[in-house]
């Protein structure tokens, strides 16, 4: 059965929502990681896939996972930065391990959670807490553009911009996400969508995500 309530957030274009940890990929001990190499992780992940957009690059593999976090810069992190959702260095989403095990409990679909341990930034003393890294890998085309407010389409006229302010209000087709309760469409820009019981249950667990952005009930075609 369709959700009868969406809601969507827009953290993920929010720059407060970010931490300035960095991420090591496996493969690169004592080397250092080329600007294309970290770009091309960053455009693979942010295009959801598999997705349905022309010209999308190819998924990341489990192998290509971080295998540890640690603070970009000498003066370090503090762990209350941190949340229990919040983007790293070029978007890549970490959870906390109470974030976790509340999704657990949850359809995730094919979307994939790794832990992913935090270092200091020697990248070698390893700091107290459990993180997991986040890989949307559930793509559902259920933005219904034409009937959104606050939206306009990308040059390439294959995505939509969200524009994050108080008016936009996106209209979704929830009969296609099924029984999911996270995903996202590559399509929208920056946008993650929840069932209602998972953001009742987020609530409800006073978990927070990192930045200014808020969940927002989406409208139903």
């Amino acid at each position: 059965m369709a959700h009868e309530k969406v809601w969507d957030s827009c953290f993920l274009s929010d720059p407060e929502a970010g931490v300035y940890v960095s991420f090591h990929l496996p493969g690169h001990d004592g080397k250092a990681i080329s600007l294309e190499q970290t770009a091309d992780l960053a455009q693979r992940y942010g295009f959801v896939l598999p997705g349905e957009i022309r010209n999308s690059p190819q998924d990341i593999r489990v192998e290509e996972y971080p295998d540890y976090m640690y603070p970009t810069y000498q003066e370090g992190v503090s762990l209350d930065q941190m949340r229990d959702v919040f983007k790293g260095r070029n978007g890549l989403v970490v959870l906390s391990g109470a974030m976790f095990d509340l999704l657990q409990k949850f359809n995730l679909g094919a979307t994939r959670l790794k832990a992913i341990p935090f270092r200091e930034t020697d990248q070698a003393t390893p700091v107290d807490g459990r993180w997991y890294f986040l890989h949307f890998r559930e793509n559902r085309n259920c933005l219904v553009p034409e009937k959104s407010t606050g939206v306009e389409p990308t040059p390439n006229g294959h995505r939509w911009r969200i524009e994050t302010d108080n008016k936009y209000r996106l209209c979704v087709d929830p009969s296609v996400a099924g029984e999911l309760d996270l995903w996202r469409d590559s399509r929208a820009t920056d946008v993650i969508f929840l069932s209602d019981r998972l953001k009742e249950a987020i609530d409800g667990a006073g978990l927070v995500i990192k930045g200014d952005s808020k969940f927002r009930e989406c409208l139903i075609d």
